[in-house]
């Protein structure tokens, strides 16, 4: 059984040897292909300098779109036999455990595909400083977080089959999930201008893509989240909210999403009072948030 890794990449010089590496430690692939698509840093440079027999890189300047990432796979499935896997990554995700345990479980439900769980690490109110070093571990720089999502990530491939990015949502017939879940750190918001790039790029983007309705600021400061919202990392990812966590006292946030809310909902993570926000009307929560 062979894994693939297919990675598009825009910008992420700061973050993306950590990722790199990491995929290399706990991935376990056969190898893995990068995708510049038109960076403006030095993301390509340092990608290149992970070329060896089990990663490559090219360019791809091409306006982005979820479904490239799949068109990408598919261009390579001629390296793909019935039973391989492949695996969509991103620059910013850094893996946290093995990978091959949890495919290796799914393989023998007879699943086809594999979730993520991501502990989402986030810009709080607590920061000594919004700056990012590349050299130190993201992990040491960015500590408060929630465990608050997951998508389909690691697909089994089937030669009769050609995936897209509608029929993943959409949970096409025929998409059998593994009961198991695998664990990503997410660093989306690692410095000021980083998280400001980043931003621009999604608004832009989503002229031709709509695929960052989340993205509903201009600011990077309104992505802040009050520390005491979220989990500190100490040496271990813990899930759920934190014990304090007043679903009808706390404020919109970047953390506090309704699809973040619906997603640890759905994995058993609220408390019986948390559970009441989420099937509480709109003038319960307005009555809760007043008194």
């Amino acid at each position: 059984m062979n894994t693939y890794g297919f990675m598009l990449v825009k910008n992420e010089a700061d973050i993306i040897a950590q990722t790199l590496e990491s995929l290399r430690r706990f991935g376990g692939f056969t190898h893995i292909f990068v995708f510049d698509n038109g960076s403006t840093d030095d993301t390509l440079a340092i990608a290149r300098g992970f070329i060896g027999p089990d990663l490559s890189v090219e360019s791809l300047p091409e306006p982005f779109s979820d479904n490239l990432k799949f068109e990408t796979v598919y261009q390579h499935r001629h390296l793909m036999q019935d039973g391989d896997w492949f695996a969509i990554l991103d620059a910013d995700e850094v893996y946290a455990e093995p990978l091959q345990p949890v495919l290796q479980e799914a393989a023998r439900e007879g699943a086809n595909f594999v979730e993520c769980k991501s502990a989402q690490f986030y810009f709080t109110d607590a920061e000594t400083n919004y700056g990012f070093d590349p050299a130190k571990p993201a992990i040491e720089q960015r500590r408060h977080y929630l465990v608050n999502y997951g998508e389909p990530r690691v697909f089994r491939y089937a030669s009769g089959t050609t995936l897209t990015a509608d029929a993943v949502k959409q949970r096409a017939p025929g998409l059998i999930k593994a009961s198991r879940q695998f664990l990503l750190h997410h660093f989306q918001f690692r410095s000021d201008q980083q998280t400001q790039k980043r931003i621009d790029i999604r608004r832009q983007n989503n002229q031709h893509s709509n695929n960052w309705g989340h993205i509903n600021s201009d600011q990077w400061r309104d992505y802040l989240v009050p520390h005491q919202h979220l989990h500190r990392y100490d040496g271990e990812i813990r899930y759920g909210l934190p014990a304090n966590a007043n679903l009808y006292k706390i404020k919109d946030n970047a953390a506090y999403t309704m699809a973040n809310l619906k997603w640890l909902q759905r994995h058993g993570h609220l408390t019986p009072t948390q559970q009441g926000f989420m099937s509480a009307g709109l003038l319960k929560r307005i009555l809760h948030k007043v008194w």
